[in-house]
């Protein structure tokens, strides 16, 4: 490989790794935001629905803690905001 190919691919290289930085977009996601932290009804519920998924979790078992959390939490979200 001569020189001038080497350098040739190296700016190459260097141009398509730039358009890939400057296309990626820097906006938030929408759901991403921690406008619910806010929300302390809201946060409360949520910590309470963690608390039982683990209590419950040591009577039927750590597989069930997951499953319970997920309820508790579709459960505070359809309470507060409408959707899960």
């Amino acid at each position: 490989m001569t020189v001038s190919r080497a350098a040739h691919l190296a700016f190459a290289a260097i141009v398509g790794i730039s358009s890939f930085v400057a296309s990626i977009q820097t906006s938030h996601a929408g759901g991403l935001g921690l406008d619910w932290l806010s929300n302390k009804p809201y946060v409360e519920c949520l910590k309470q629905a963690r608390m039982l998924a683990d209590v419950s979790s040591i009577m039927k078992g750590p597989a069930y803690r997951e499953a319970s959390y997920e309820r508790g939490r579709h459960q505070c979200n359809r309470q507060y905001y409408g959707h899960q």
